[in-house]
């Protein structure tokens, strides 16, 4: 391999950590995530529901009233109910001042369109994935970015001023797709700035950032009960992102790849500069464009998900990593979004919840940087399916022990989907890696939407939902022990590249297997 090419590549892994523009790059972008996750979660508060019973035309003492919140007395004189209508049910708002559900009243024979709610959000999310990850690998990560950040902004906002369910469902579809372009973008383009050796730990701080989020939530939510105003102060903040972000540069691995060399350059001699160098980069302009005189006729791949599957390498790649953003995202919120089963406070549950998640991820990314990625994701998923079956041998009347168990295997769904960031943007090249993990977060929202779906089977056999989030993660999880190991390698650009990685790997495979025959 050329001289040029080698240094190329290493250009960049000489800085530390802490140089002064990797340790800038990385607060930047880091800071929209801590409100990014909560836009996720938002609706545990926006549409809990509020103790609420019928208006009766019949004056009763509260004690008094059905138990059947959706009916009440027809006479005094006798115990038989009829439901009451739409518009004639009375909340308590003590708690919540006001809820998506007590505006629109969305209980009883409407209670539906609460999950429906969420669902669209979800789907605006899994639309997201694609859209925005295949427009970042044609016009760019960082215009994606700030594209995103400007979306959710005037959405979200948008939001919280909505006059009826409708509306309100439209703009947080449009929400879900901003806050997964962001996600996605923002941590690949943070990637490709930063050196090999570090990916790991700016990867559990960004993954902190979107934990913390879930732990900002619920002092926010008690702070502001009004569910107009909490979604208004959590979206107002992403029209300042914008103007910090501007400052981080286009990733000059993607302007390479698109011959935007003289960009690139411009690029590499900005960050030299802020790193104490004041000649600039050592990498010249010949440098960059070495590999395009070298293949001047090669077509690239249009940044579509088609693009993923064209070449045996990629399809296995895409259709294993697939498989693991399901499973995790299946179980993850499935679990997440049934804590309050527990019956403990719904703030304390939050807390308590997003808290159990940190100590896990570090310790994952711990695996993650010293034994392997792969590794560090397979195992996430094999033990917290192992976990979620173990919880069903537990007696129900041990809720503390149950809820141990449950928010470990939580954590460790959290952390194969924190260090399933990291694997896929390293596994997947530069020509097509938003495209790729758009698609795989794609099959991750994909997961989540059919996770209630999956819930429902509670209704046949009250244990089934449990025991198919323990399957789920285990069988997507062994596939990843197949694929390549990604521990101190380069982020590779060309597609042609990962063919190659992939036919290296599989001589190897060969050769071993050989020479244990012989043995």
């Amino acid at each position: 391999m050329p001289k040029s090419v080698i240094t190329l590549r290493d250009a960049l892994e000489k800085d530390k950590l802490c140089s002064p523009f990797q340790l800038t790059a990385v607060c930047i972008l880091s800071t929209p995530l801590f409100l990014a996750s909560i836009h996720n979660i938002i609706q545990i508060f926006t549409a809990a529901v509020p103790p609420y019973h019928c208006q009766s035309n019949i004056t009763l003492e509260k004690s008094y009233l059905p138990q059947d919140s959706c009916t009440r007395y027809i006479s005094p004189l006798s115990n038989d109910t009829e439901p009451c209508l739409q518009g004639e049910r009375t909340y308590d708002l003590s708690l919540f001042t006001s809820t998506i559900i007590s505006e629109w009243d969305l209980v009883c024979e409407r209670e539906w369109m609460k999950e429906l709610a969420q669902s669209t959000y979800m789907a605006g999310v899994l639309v997201g994935a694609i859209v925005h990850g295949s427009l970042a690998d044609r016009f760019g990560r960082r215009t994606v970015i700030l594209g995103c950040l400007l979306q959710i902004a005037s959405m979200g906002t948008a939001a919280a001023f909505s006059p009826n369910f409708a509306s309100y469902c439209f703009f947080r579809f449009i929400t879900g797709m901003g806050i997964c372009g962001l996600i996605i973008n923002d941590l690949g383009l943070t990637m490709e700035w930063i050196p090999k050796k570090y990916r790991p730990f700016v990867t559990i701080i960004q993954g902190t950032c979107l934990t913390i989020g879930q732990l900002i939530l619920p002092g926010m939510a008690y702070a502001v009960p009004d569910w107009r105003w909490l979604q208004l102060s959590l979206s107002l903040p992403f029209l300042i992102f914008p103007i910090i972000i501007w400052w981080v540069p286009e990733s000059y691995r993607w302007l390479a790849i698109k011959r935007r060399s003289q960009q690139a350059l411009h690029n590499l001699n900005r960050v030299a500069r802020m790193n104490g160098e004041k000649d600039g980069t050592f990498v010249t302009l010949e440098m960059l464009t070495h590999e395009n005189e070298k293949n001047p006729k090669k077509a690239p791949f249009k940044s579509t998900p088609l693009g993923l599957f064209r070449t045996p390498a990629m399809r296995r790649l895409t259709i294993s990593l697939s498989m693991s953003w399901f499973s995790s995202s299946f179980s993850f919120f499935a679990i997440a979004m049934d804590i309050q089963r527990f019956g403990f406070s719904l703030y304390l549950l939050q807390v308590i919840s997003g808290s159990s998640d940190i100590p896990i991820r570090i310790l994952s990314t711990i695996i993650a940087a010293y034994v392997g990625r792969r590794f560090a994701v397979s195992l996430s998923l094999l033990f917290s399916g192992v976990f979620i079956l173990c919880s069903l041998a537990i007696p129900s009347d041990l809720i503390v022990l149950q809820l141990s168990i449950t928010l470990l295997a939580k954590g460790l769904l959290g952390s194969s989907i924190v260090c399933g960031y990291l694997y896929t943007a390293e596994l997947f090249p530069t020509e097509l890696r938003q495209t790729g993990i758009g698609f795989t977060n794609m099959m991750m929202r994909l997961g989540a939407v059919v996770a209630p779906l999956a819930m429902m089977t509670k209704a046949y056999t009250p244990f089934l939902p449990l025991v198919i989030f323990g399957i789920a993660p285990i069988l997507c999880g062994l596939p990843l022990l197949w694929l390549p190991e990604t521990l101190n390698s380069h982020l590779l650009d060309t597609v042609e590249e990962v063919e190659a990685r992939g036919q290296n790997s599989t001589c190897k495979k060969k050769k071993e297997l050989e020479y244990e025959t012989k043995l």
